[in-house]
């Protein structure tokens, strides 16, 4: 009897036991506590909705006076060398080879001002890059094109106000020759520039990189374009104007003109002169400090202080832009005259003002000739 007990309680028992663990069984299967909280109630909710704020760590008053700053700028930078280029365009009196090179360097300006100012202030105010890899590795390659254009144009310059000045009957640069060496200085700038669309891009963290990597690569570019982009062209630079400045001080000034026995240097172009070595100390003053940061490689791990590092520096290299157009307007009289050509209101104002200016002088011309 005791046998068949244990034969028939075996089965109860166990059904005992499966109907225990069935009751239990929701207990065990519910979520652990606090698992609900880790996952959004819809999409775009929870970490990523801050995330504008949090990865470079800029405060909100940091971006708008930023933001205020680089609007200012960029606003003169481009309406001031668009206007370079309509006055160049448009007034006759302003079509030389000296202002073709400068209409160049507007251009320049504006590249850089459209290619590459808008995507930096984009990136910081968003607080990541949203743009992509390519369009990452554009406005870096844009960055490094401006500086490198602009460099061999005011090395086309000197070359051209040294043989202006010094060997006036030897050399000429005809319009010809300046539109070469233009060319070749947007080919050697483009060129220089190529390799940092390889060395920079977007990473998976969605950071659009500041400066070149610390790898041997990157140091190699580094010092090359330091060489090849800024520090060989301005020694020629300095060497060019060095001789000019030697030959006026050397021959003196007499009144409203430089003579000596067999040439004579108007006013005006010593006062040209003037304005280029003002814009090339203000250009090789304000990207200095671009090439110096990135031959030093700095460590993007605290982008707080990386971003405000890169901030810092282009703001300084980018001013240069927003100048230019100023000092054009200051030192030379010619480009005052064809910003009043260009806005002049009334054209038969304008074309009366020609008129009296053309028969005057040939008015003059026809006295001195008698």
């Amino acid at each position: 009897f005791s046998r068949s007990m244990d034969n028939s309680s075996g089965p109860v028992l166990l059904f005992t036991l499966l109907l225990m663990q069935n009751t239990s069984s929701p207990k065990a299967s519910s979520p652990p506590a606090g698992y609900e909280m880790t996952e959004p109630p819809f999409p775009g909710a929870g970490p990523s909705r801050n995330h504008s704020l949090v990865e470079y760590g800029l405060k909100l008053g940091e971006i708008a006076a930023a933001s205020v700053v680089w609007g200012v700028l960029w606003l003169i930078s481009v309406m001031g060398n668009f206007l370079v280029c309509l006055v160049i365009h448009r007034s006759r009196r302003t079509q030389s080879t000296t202002n073709y090179f400068v209409a160049s360097m507007a251009c320049a300006d504006l590249v850089s001002s459209v290619g590459s100012a808008p995507f930096l202030l984009l990136q910081l105010s968003c607080g990541r890059w949203v743009l992509g890899s390519g369009v990452c590795r554009l406005a870096r390659y844009i960055q490094y094109l401006t500086p490198g254009v602009q460099l061999y144009v005011l090395l086309a310059i000197s070359v051209d106000r040294f043989y202006t000045i010094v060997y006036p009957l030897s050399f000429k640069v005809s319009r010809g020759k300046a539109k070469k060496m233009i060319l070749a200085s947007w080919l050697c700038g483009a060129l220089f520039a190529s390799p940092a669309c390889f060395l920079y891009g977007s990473n998976s963290n969605q950071h659009c990189n500041f400066f070149l990597p610390s790898s041997w690569q990157g140091s190699a570019y580094s010092i090359i374009h330091l060489l090849l982009v800024f520090m060989i062209p301005s020694l020629f630079i300095i060497l060019f104007y060095q001789k000019v400045i030697k030959y006026i001080w050397r021959i003196g000034t007499d009144g409203m003109t430089v003579r000596r026995t067999t040439n004579i240097v108007p006013r005006t172009k010593v006062k040209t002169i003037k304005m280029f070595l003002m814009l090339n100390s203000m250009f090789l003053l304000s990207w200095l400090p671009f090439f110096m940061v990135q031959l030093w490689h700095p460590q993007e791990t605290d982008y707080r202080k990386s971003s405000l590092l890169f901030l810092a520096i282009t703001w300084i290299s980018f001013s240069s832009s927003a100048s230019k157009p100023t000092l054009y307007s200051i030192y030379n009289a010619n480009f005052r005259r064809g910003m009043k050509e260009t806005f002049c209101m009334s054209a038969m104002k304008c074309y009366r003002s020609n008129a009296y200016t053309i028969t005057t002088s040939s008015r003059i011309a026809k006295k001195n000739h008698v």
